[in-house]
């Protein structure tokens, strides 16, 4: 069934917001997108939907992130992000909608606070580097990328804290995103969760996603954001605590 006018409004809106969010910031359109359309779809829905939007929006900076992308770091974030996109699936497409909407909910709100509570560290030290650690960081932020399109916070956290030049975590964030979507998508398409619908939505929301993205790094360009404690992080705590309190009243 086609959505009813306001729902579709809504849901332009929303992707314009995304949209303008991820152009300002660079960071954030997955997430805000996927958590919004929860309260107008199921999580099944939302979750793709987000990905694939997220993965065509952002065709344009692949070919100059993979020049200054840090590969070293990068092959062992995309294998940890491998070998936990399958049990994201899993979970998404066997988990009911209502507990699932609250996963997505709660994973964003931990993802914005720990955004918060974020600070600067002197140096990384030797722990940021080993082997472990960033198979972990790429595990988690695949896992919450394909549960909820949240991939971000774990990512960047761990970014922040190795302390890569901003030029080279920027492209290894934008390469790593690039290649958690393709997969969660591949993995999702597969267990049946993209559907004619999906496509429907996408060619709606495309025009406003692209259209905010343009307006965001306009913006950019004239006032760059402090920090992500004051763009993103504020605004996933607001929509958070929206989709909780929508589930907990219903």
């Amino acid at each position: 069934m086609p959505p009813t006018l306001p729902t579709l409004v809504a849901a332009m809106s929303l992707a314009l917001l995304a949209g303008g969010v991820r152009g300002y910031c660079g960071f954030g359109f997955a997430m805000l997108l996927a958590l919004g359309l929860t309260l107008f779809m199921p999580p099944i829905q939302a979750v793709p939907l987000a990905l694939l939007l997220d993965l065509v929006t952002s065709l344009g900076l692949w070919r100059r992130a993979l020049r200054h992308a840090d590969g070293s770091c990068l092959r062992p974030l995309l294998l940890g992000m491998a070998m936990a996109t399958g049990l994201g699936v899993w979970l998404l497409a066997s988990v009911p909608a209502a507990p699932m909407r609250i996963v997505v909910a709660l994973l964003a709100l931990s993802g914005a606070v720990a955004l918060l509570c974020q600070r600067d560290v002197a140096a990384p030290g030797r722990g940021a580097q080993a082997r472990g650690v960033v198979l972990g960081a790429g595990g988690l932020s695949g896992l919450c990328m394909t549960l909820a399109s949240s991939g971000g916070p774990p990512l960047m956290l761990y970014l922040l804290y190795r302390r890569m030049p901003s030029l080279s975590a920027r492209a290894t964030a934008i390469v790593f995103f690039a290649a958690s979507s393709s997969a969660s998508l591949l993995g999702l398409g597969l267990a049946g969760a993209l559907t004619a619908g999906t496509w429907q939505w996408a060619a709606w929301l495309l025009l406003p996603a692209l259209l905010g993205n343009a307006l965001g790094q306009w913006r950019f360009e004239r006032a760059p954001p402090r920090s992500l404690k004051f763009s993103v992080a504020p605004l996933l705590i607001a929509l958070s605590l929206w989709v909780l309190l929508r589930e907990a009243l219903g």
